[in-house]
C-alpha cells in the first residue's frame, strides 16, 4: 500500500507492506486504512485469531510507529515475527551504487559498508575461528547470516541505505527493546530498492502470545541528507531516541570519572589471591587517585580453568578458592573497602561442562556448541534455572559484598538469533530485562555495572542497566592488529554520540610492558582521545616510581570524562575494508572538564595505524577553530610548535602525536593533573586540584611565584613548564 506520511518522508514512489508470521500457520491477514491524513495514519489487520494495529505519525525527517499485536482468540498462540517491507527507494545515484551501513559490519568483516546486492560471507571476515577466551573473533560459527542486524554482538540499533555517490539516505532505527529486535534483508526490484525490516525474537523461534496478550514494537523510519558524514546520519535518530532514553536515563554516571582497576588484563589473570590484591590496592591507592574501584576477575573460584562465575556457587563455599581466599570473599571486600576503594566482582555466565552444576542438571543448559564446546550457557526461560541464579548472585554479590559487577560471557542466553529456550512465553529481550533487573538490586545505586564478551557494538538501550560497555578486544598480549581492529569498532561505536546514554570501554589502559613504547603511547593516547577510558590494569606494587610509563598512566588517568563526544576530521566510512579516522578530537582539556578560555579548545589526536611512516594533516576549520596561528603543545613530549590553519606531523610506524590546541587567549597549556574551578586575573591564574602528587603544569607565560593555599611555596620550572609538589587538595595560583 501507499501511505502518505511515509511518501512525503521518504520517497514520493515508496510502497510499504506489512505482515505477520505465525507458527505452522497462515494467519491471512488483510490490512485496511482506518484513519489517514498528511501527518498521521492508522493501519489495521483483524481476523479470529489476531489483531494488528499500526499507528504512524509524522516525526523530523520521518515518521514514527507503534505496533501493537493482540491475540483476540480464546487460545495461545505462536509469533514468529513482524514484517515492514519498504520498497520504491531510489537515491540519486546509479543504483549500482547502491549500499547499506550497519554496525555489525565492522564488527564481524571490518568493512563499514557493503553494496546492497551484496550477500555476506565469512569469507569477507578477517578471522572465523572462534576465541573460545574472549569470544571476540568476527564471523564464527552461528554468526554468519543474511539477516542485517542479526548477530549476537548487540550492535547499535539501526541501518542506514544509501548511494555512494550521493548524500541522501533512509534511515530505520528501533525505540523499543522491551519484546523485539530489528534485522533486515536489502536489495533491488524493479521499482527501486527495499528494505525489509523484521521484528523478530531473541533466543527463541518464536513466542506465545497469550489468550487476549498485547505485545508491542516501536521504531523510526526516516531521510538524511548527510549519508557521507559518519557522524552524521543518524543524529536525527538519536535525537528521537533520546526521547526514551534521556542522557543519564539508566545508570550512567558511575564511570564517567573514576577509574576502574581490573585484575585481568596484563596484570594477574587468573593468579589472583586475598595477598596479592590487597597489596596491588594500597599501591593503586597511592599512584593513582582517580581509580576507586578493584575488581577481581576470572579465578576465585575452585573450578578456574574456564570461566564460571555462576557456577561456583552451585558447590556452596566449596565453591571459593580457599587457598586464594581463606577467609572467604566478605573478608577480603570489607578489607578492600578499608583501603579507600571500591570492590566489584567478574561474573562469568557460562558453565563448563566439567563443573558439577552442569553434569548433575544438562537439562538446566542450551546447546550451543555451534559455537562452544566445553562450556553451555543456562536457559534462562526455566523457572528453575532463574531461581538457581537468584541465588547465585546472592551468594557472589549480596553475601561477596561487591558493589560493582563485570558480567562477562553473559549475553548467550539472551542475544542469540536462534531457537534456544525450551519455553516459549518470553522473548530472550525479555528474559534479559529480567536478569539485568536481578543484578541491578544487589548493587548500591552508584554501583557499576559493566559488559563483557560477547562484546558490544553500541547498542545504547543496554544503558538502563549497565554503566560501561567493552567494545574492544584485549590487547595486552601485544596483538597488533586488534588495536587496529579496535579503532574500527571504536569508529563506528563513537560516531553515534551516544556516549551519554552508555559510557564506552576501551580496553584497558596499563604498562603494558609486553608493547613496544611506541605501541604503547599509542594504545594509551587512543583511548585517552575517545574518552573510553573506564579500566587501568598491571602489577603496580612491584613497579619501580621512576619508570617512564608509570609517568604517562598517571597523566592518562588524572581526569576522567568518559562518554564525552569526540570527532573525526577527513574520515571516509565509505571506502570498502578496514578504514580508519587518523585524526580524533574532542573539545577542550584531557586535564578538566570546565570550558575556560584560559584552557586550550580543543586536543587532537594524530594516528598512525600502518606499518610504513606517513604524514598526516588536517585543517583547523574542520574542528571548528577559525583560520589563525595556533599553539600546538604534544602532550606527551612537551614539544611546542606553531601552525597557521593547517596541522601536520610525519609520523614514524605504528606512532601517534596528541596536541592541545591553544589560541591567544589560552593560559594553562598543559597538566599531567586534574584542574578545577579556573579563573585568570591580570597577571596570575588560580585554580583548584582535587587530590595530592607531584604536579607539572605548562603555561603560556613564564611564573614567578607560586602559592599553594596562600602561601608561597618552592617550584622548578624550565622555561614556562612549573613543576611541584603538594600533599593535598588545594587552591595553586600562579603569577606571572
Amino acid at each position: 500500500m501507499k501511505i502518505k506520511c511515509i511518501q512525503k518522508q521518504i520517497n514520493a514512489n515508496a510502497t510499504v507492506g506489512f505482515d505477520v508470521i505465525a507458527k505452522d500457520r497462515e494467519l491471512q491477514l488483510e490490512y485496511r486504512v482506518l484513519h489517514e491524513n498528511d501527518g498521521y495514519i492508522h493501519v489495521q489487520a483483524k481476523n479470529g485469531l489476531l489483531q494488528d494495529d499500526i499507528y504512524i505519525k509524522n516525526a523530523k525527517d520521518g515518521v514514527i510507529a507503534c505496533r501493537k499485536i493482540k491475540n483476540v482468540s480464546s487460545a495461545p498462540l505462536g509469533i514468529c515475527e513482524l514484517l515492514v517491507k519498504i520498497g520504491g527507494l531510489q537515491f540519486g545515484g546509479d543504483s549500482k551504487d547502491d549500499y547499506f551501513y550497519h554496525a555489525e559490519n565492522p564488527r564481524i568483516y571490518e568493512t563499514m559498508t557493503f553494496p546492497l546486492d551484496y550477500k555476506r560471507t565469512a569469507n569477507d571476515a578477517m578471522n572465523s575461528e572462534y576465541d573460545v577466551v574472549a569470544s571476540n573473533r568476527w564471523a564464527d560459527s552461528g554468526v554468519i547470516q543474511d539477516r542485517i542486524g542479526a548477530s549476537p554482538y548487540q550492535p547499535f540499533p539501526a541501518i542506514l541505505v544509501s548511494n555512494y555517490k550521493d548524500k541522501q539516505g533512509v534511515v530505520h532505527g528501533s525505540l523499543s527493546q522491551c519484546v523485539f529486535y530489528h534485522n533486515y534483508l536489502v536489495g533491488h526490484e524493479e521499482n527501486g530498492a527495499f528494505l525489509e525490516i523484521y521484528s523478530s525474537f531473541k533466543a527463541t523461534e518464536y513466542r506465545i502470545l497469550e489468550a487476549g496478550e498485547t505485545i508491542i514494537d516501536e521504531w523510526y523510519l526516516g531521510t538524511t541528507n548527510d549519508s557521507d558524514d559518519i557522524e552524521k546520519f543518524f543524529e536525527t535518530y538519536v535525537g528521537i531516541l533520546r526521547e526514551k532514553l534521556p542522557s543519564g536515563y539508566g545508570r550512567s554516571n558511575a564511570n564517567r570519572h573514576s577509574i576502574v582497576w581490573g585484575s585481568w588484563n596484563d596484570g594477574y589473570y587468573r593468579d589472583i589471591s586475598h595477598e596479592a590484591l590487597i597489596k596491588e590496592a594500597k599501591a593503586i591507592a597511592k599512584y593513582f587517585p582517580t581509580v576507586q574501584w578493584m575488581q577481581i576477575d576470572d579465578g576465585y573460584a575452585t573450578y578456574n580453568k574456564s570461566p564460571n562465575g555462576l557456577c561456583a556457587p552451585y558447590d556452596g563455599e566449596e565453591g571459593i578458592d580457599k587457598a586464594k581466599f581463606p577467609r572467604g570473599l566478605r573478608a577480603f571486600t570489607d578489607e578492600v573497602r578499608e583501603i579507600g576503594l571500591r570492590p566489584a566482582l567478574w561474573i562469568g555466565g557460562l558453565a563448563p561442562k566439567k563443573t558439577k552444576i552442569y553434569q548433575e542438571h544438562p537439562e538446566w543448559f542450551v546447546d550451543y556448541s555451534m559455537r562452544l564446546v566445553l562450556s553451555a550457557p543456562l536457559d534462562v526461560s526455566q523457572t528453575v534455572v532463574r531461581e538457581y541464579m537468584k541465588s547465585a548472585l546472592d551468594f557472589l554479590v549480596t553475601d561477596g559484598g561487591f558493589e560493582g559487577v563485570k558480567h562477562d560471557f553473559w549475553s548467550f542466553a539472551f542475544e542469540v538469533s536462534h531457537d534456544f529456550y525450551k519455553e516459549k512465553a518470553k522473548s530472550g529481550y525479555e528474559m534479559r530485562t529480567w536478569w539485568l533487573n536481578e543484578i541491578r538490586k544487589r548493587l548500591p545505586t552508584d554501583g557499576y555495572f559493566q559488559t563483557g564478551c560477547d562484546i558490544v557494538q553500541g547498542n545504547p538501550f543496554l544503558g538502563e542497566f549497565f554503566t560501561n560497555y567493552r567494545y574492544g578486544v584485549d590487547v595486552s598480549d601485544g596483538n597488533w592488529d586488534y588495536m587496529v581492529t579496535n579503532m574500527q569498532w571504536g569508529a563506528s561505536c563513537f560516531a553515534t554520540h551516544t556516549g551519554d546514554m552508555i559510557v564506552p570501554n576501551s580496553d584497558s589502559v596499563s604498562l603494558f610492558p609486553k608493547l613496544p613504547y611506541n605501541e604503547f603511547l599509542f594504545l594509551t593516547s587512543y583511548i585517552l582521545i575517545t574518552r573510553s577510558c573506564v579500566e587501568l590494569a598491571g602489577k603496580y606494587s612491584e613497579v619501580e616510581p621512576n619508570n617512564p610509563r608509570l609517568k604517562i598512566l598517571q597523566k592518562a588517568i588524572c581526569c576522567p570524562d568518559n562518554g564525552k563526544d569526540v570527532h573525526f576530521i577527513d574520515y571516509d566510512y565509505r571506502k570498502m575494508g578496514r578504514n580508519l579516522p587518523l585524526v580524533w578530537y574532542i573539545d577542550g582539556a584531557l586535564f578538566s572538564r570546565e570550558q575556560n578560555k584560559a584552557l586550550p579548545i580543543k586536543t587532537v589526536a594524530l594516528f598512525n595505524p600502518e606499518d610504513e611512516e606517513r604524514t598526516v594533516s588536517f585543517d583547523i576549520s574542520k574542528m571548528g577553530v577559525p583560520e589563525r596561528e595556533v599553539l600546538c603543545t604534544e602532550i606527551w613530549t612537551g614539544e611546542q610548535i606553531h601552525f597557521e590553519n593547517m596541522v601536520s606531523a610525519t609520523l614514524p610506524p605504528r606512532s601517534c602525536k596528541m596536541y592541545t590546541i591553544a589560541t591567544d587567549d589560552t593560559v594553562l597549556l598543559d597538566s599531567n593533573v586534574k584542574i578545577c574551578a579556573v579563573q585568570i586575573t591580570e597577571n596570575s591564574i588560580e585554580f583548584e586540584i582535587p587530590y595530592k602528587g607531584k604536579v607539572e603544569i605548562v603555561l603560556a607565560f613564564k611564573p614567578t611565584k607560586v602559592l599553594y593555599n596562600n602561601a608561597e611555596i618552592v617550584f622548578e620550572k624550565l622555561g614556562n613548564k612549573v613543576d611541584f609538589e603538594i600533599e593535598q587538595a588545594g587552591k595553586i595560583i600562579i603569577v606571572s
